[in-house]
């Protein structure tokens, strides 16, 4: 849930914009009549309701600690690359130079 709203954050505009089909965030805005800032605020707390309930079940679960943790992972990573905008698809500077600096640039031993 947490990857595929983070998406829609990221990508709505510029697929509206190709003629995508509608996100969550025009869904919302067709649902309730909402502006688009409401409607990516709603979206925003939806993400913030589904990490609550993740952490709620990662400590209760009958999952495996290490499907939890992959799972954690591609949460965490959904909000690293659709936070500035399309991390994935039409890369924007921010994110490609967190990738490059996370793989290949050494990290400094002090």
């Amino acid at each position: 849930m947490i990857l595929r709203l983070a998406d829609d954050l990221g990508t709505s505009k510029r697929e509206m914009e190709t003629g995508d089909v509608p996100k969550s965030i025009q869904c919302y805005m067709h649902e309730t009549g909402a502006s688009e800032a409401h409607a990516r605020e709603h979206i925003k707390s939806m993400i913030c309701a589904a990490w609550k309930k993740m952490n709620e079940e990662a400590n209760n679960s009958c999952f495996s600690k290490s499907f939890i943790e992959i799972a954690t992972n591609l949460a965490r990573m959904s909000i690293c690359m659709y936070q500035h905008g399309d991390g994935h698809t039409d890369q924007d500077p921010e994110t490609k130079n967190r990738i490059l600096s996370l793989l290949f640039q050494p990290i400094p031993i002090v």
